[in-house]
């Protein structure tokens, strides 16, 4: 996790926290699939940096909204985040995916070249 992601986990734990309104229970499994997207390097893959950024910014909706007191939007607007998340950190794995095949195929080739 690098510095800026480190700061704004902090951030978001520290505004959770010191608001006088709980999150919903879906905030946990929603910065835990951010952490993950951020760990397999969502944030170096254009599409998936999208998704990485727009579920960090559907967090901060949802913060703001729970905190006027809106659970119920802030809990979709947390299952929409979570999505987006999930979402870069399978475009991440595609794309790794992608690039191993194509490793693969290249090896396959010089293989059957050299007999």
């Amino acid at each position: 996790m690098n510095a800026l992601s480190r700061i704004l986990a902090f951030g978001a734990v520290l505004a959770a926290c010191s608001s006088s309104h709980p999150l919903p229970a879906n905030y946990v499994p929603t910065q835990a699939a951010i952490s993950a997207a951020d760990a397999v390097g969502a944030k170096n893959q254009p599409r998936a940096a999208l998704h990485l950024k727009m579920a960090r910014d559907q967090v901060a909706q949802a913060q703001a909204l729970s905190a006027r007191g809106k659970d119920h939007e802030a809990a979709l607007m947390l299952d929409r985040a979570r999505t987006d998340a999930e979402m870069a950190l399978m475009l991440t794995r595609e794309t790794e995916a992608r690039s191993e095949v194509t490793e693969a195929r290249r090896e396959v080739q010089g293989l059957s070249r050299t007999q």
